[in-house]
């Protein structure tokens, strides 16, 4: 009788630990956590002012998601295309539209997924998420959705007199963070 409850606590300490590895990932910020980013850090990696279009900048930044880091609801004065390159991502738009592009179907751009609102997406290396500000008020938080470090790389054409981020209330309000 002893030999089979050996197994069964075996059975039972790994199911355990392999819960507690999926629960020590990331989630989406709480819905009452103060506006602002916890967690995050990054910044430019260089940038030309386009000619083309005068008053705008063309950025490309890193940005780091430490473990358990995310980005409250927020809107950027640009049109973006962030690509995961290490760890993974969870995304959600709560207003506006975003496309999602999976490493898999990179070779087809008309592979790109349309965001449904207040659905969480987790993008994995090479997952790429994109969305114009200018087209779209797109509204939405972001968050690592692994156990490890995030980073993602991000093209960003900005204009040059706003703030990148601006973290918003539910309604969309701009708030202080």
């Amino acid at each position: 009788m002893r030999r089979a409850t050996v197994p069964f606590v075996a059975l039972v300490t790994l199911l355990v630990f392999l819960a507690g590895g999926a629960l020590a990932q990331g989630g989406p910020p709480s819905p009452d956590a103060t506006p602002g980013a916890s967690g995050v850090s990054g910044g430019a990696l260089g940038g030309i002012d386009a000619s083309v279009v005068p008053g705008y900048r063309l950025v490309m930044a890193e940005t780091v998601f430490a473990p358990g880091s995310y980005v409250t609801q927020h809107t950027h004065p640009t049109a973006i295309v962030v690509c995961v390159h290490e760890g993974a991502l969870g995304f959600a738009i709560q207003a506006g539209m975003a496309t999602v592009t999976r490493s898999e179907t990179r070779a087809t751009p008309e592979a790109a997924e349309q965001l449904a609102l207040d659905t969480d997406v987790v993008l994995d290396p090479g997952d790429c998420v994109a969305f114009d500000e200018f087209a779209a008020h797109t509204v939405h938080t972001a968050w690592n959705a692994s156990e490890e470090t995030t980073i993602i790389w991000e093209a960003r054409l900005m204009k040059t007199d706003e703030p990148f981020t601006t973290f918003v209330d539910a309604m969309g309000t701009p708030v202080a963070s």
